[in-house]
């Protein structure tokens, strides 16, 4: 049975990447941890420490689940020799001033060959590891001049590993923040990996899952551009039982669809390091928010690695717009006036039906005013929001959400203005959505423009708001709101 142990840690150590843990059996614990997950994520090294901000953050950082503002599920697949297979399912559900997040990280070793301590076959045994986390994160506004908000979060793992009729199990926790400066555009992040954890013992001998300090910054560039953004990554890792090591990455995203992406990690030395993938959102032609991904990397030992993910958001998508010129003089003649600057207080009750308020633009100047929110100008964008909304038609109402997730405050606000024009029950659920938003300003206009509106999802969604609210200024906002509606 020592034979079969000595193999199994073998093949792990080198799928980790990492020649010393192939030395034998209770070098290390649950080895197979240290490989990668999700095919973005690998596609860019690893290097998420300060950019998780997806599902997959219950693995690479569990704070960046305080960035997510709406549910998502994902999954990825990849093989490596035959037979030996890794998936990983990921899920996360905003809930108050963060998100809950799921994950389940499953390495299948299929069959192979044991031997006893005479080198004699004695038939062939199964082997598996599993990680199971459950993780929450969270964010603060702390008010300083130089940082905008920070972020938390922690996962709980529970680890199984079978081999043959063996089995081990035991427990991690993983620690995690992601700081935002008021510079625009950058991130910083540090995360801690088992910092306490239980000993796994398999089959004669044990060890506790190696202690890790991972440090990380992300800069994107341009990230509102309807046409391309790029954003950089690096992180610098201290593992407990190994020596530091450095990953990057680089991502293109290309008129928010199409994503081309590389990455390069330095742990270990029997993989060239290198890491390549393609992305393509499915919104902009199915109206899912749905994604696919690739990555593509090569060992020395065991050739090409690819992996396969999909991820899907629920809710309404960040649609891709195209860029446009800015509406011309004789088409915004025939628009309603609009409204620089909406006020709160004018916003809050949505427009007329439009069957009472007819169109007054056609198919083609609707796309130009549609042109307008894609254009990089941020006062184009600001107009054609005051435009749209002016309309009332029901058809502005996705691209108006779809504004909710720029990372230009301005513009995002604007947008809320807008939507609280609109009377259509989607644009409702989008603002009570908003009372979940990183940024206060965006909570505060949410709150005010619900308590204008009235009705008793939004009392509700006020009320479950205040009880999970923590900045002084936001809760005066929700207080307001509901005394309005004589809730309060």
């Amino acid at each position: 049975m020592r034979r079969i142990g000595t193999f199994t840690f073998l093949i792990l150590g080198l799928f980790a990447q990492a020649p010393a843990f192939a030395s034998g059996p209770g070098t290390t614990a649950a080895s197979f941890l240290k490989i990668p997950v999700g095919a973005r994520e690998t596609a860019l090294g690893g290097a998420l420490t300060a950019a998780a901000d997806n599902s997959g953050a219950v693995y690479y950082n569990p704070a960046g689940l305080g960035l997510l503002a709406r549910p998502e599920f994902s999954f990825s697949y990849n093989k490596y020799v035959e037979g030996v297979s890794q998936q990983w399912l990921a899920a996360a559900y905003p809930y108050g001033p963060g998100a809950f997040g799921f994950g389940l990280n499953y390495l299948n070793a299929g069959s192979f060959d044991s031997y006893d301590n005479s080198n004699n076959r004695t038939g062939s045994v199964s082997a598996y590891d599993l990680a199971a986390y459950l993780s929450y994160g969270g964010r603060i506004e702390p008010g300083y001049a130089a940082v905008r908000s920070i972020l938390y979060g922690a996962s709980v793992k529970y680890i199984s590993e079978k081999l043959d009729t063996e089995k081990a199990a035991g427990y991690g926790l993983d620690l995690g923040f992601i700081v935002i400066p008021r510079v625009k555009n950058l991130k910083f992040g540090l995360g801690f990996d088992n910092p306490a954890s239980s000993r796994i013992k398999f089959i004669d001998e044990g060890a506790k899952l190696p202690f890790k300090v991972k440090t990380g910054i992300a800069y994107a560039v341009a990230p509102d551009s309807p046409v391309s953004s790029v954003l950089f990554l690096f992180d610098l890792i201290f593992p407990g039982d190994g020596a530091r090591y450095a990953a990057l990455g680089i991502e293109n995203l290309l008129y928010r669809t199409f994503s081309l992406r590389a990455g390069y990690s330095s742990f270990g030395d029997l993989s060239n390091g290198m890491n390549f993938g393609l992305g393509v959102n499915l919104a902009a032609y199915t109206g899912a928010d749905l994604g696919i991904d690739y990555s593509f990397g090569s060992s020395y030992d065991f050739g090409n690695i690819q992996k396969l993910g999909i991820t899907y958001k629920f809710g309404n998508p960040a649609r891709g717009i195209k860029p446009a010129a800015a509406a011309p003089a004789e088409l915004a003649a025939t628009l309603p006036e609009p409204e620089p600057g909406v006020s709160v207080s004018s916003a809050a009750a949505p427009a007329k039906p439009a069957a009472e308020q007819p169109l007054k633009e056609s198919g083609s100047s609707f796309k130009t005013l549609l042109g307008m929110l894609g254009n990089e100008d941020p006062e184009i964008v600001r107009d054609g929001i005051n435009f749209l909304a002016a309309l009332n038609d029901p058809r502005a109402t996705d691209p108006l959400i779809a504004l909710l997730y720029s990372e230009n405050i301005d513009i995002k606000l604007a947008a809320l203005s807008g939507l609280a024009r609109q009377g259509d029950e989607r644009a409702q659920k989008a603002v009570e959505g908003r009372l979940r938003d990183i940024e206060p300003r965006m909570r505060m206009l949410a709150a005010e423009v619900l308590g204008g509106r009235g009705g008793e999802s939004a009392g509700k969604a006020l009320e479950g708001a205040l009880r999970n609210e923590s900045d002084d200024k936001v809760k005066s906002a929700i207080i307001k709101a509901l005394q309005k509606l004589n809730r309060w």
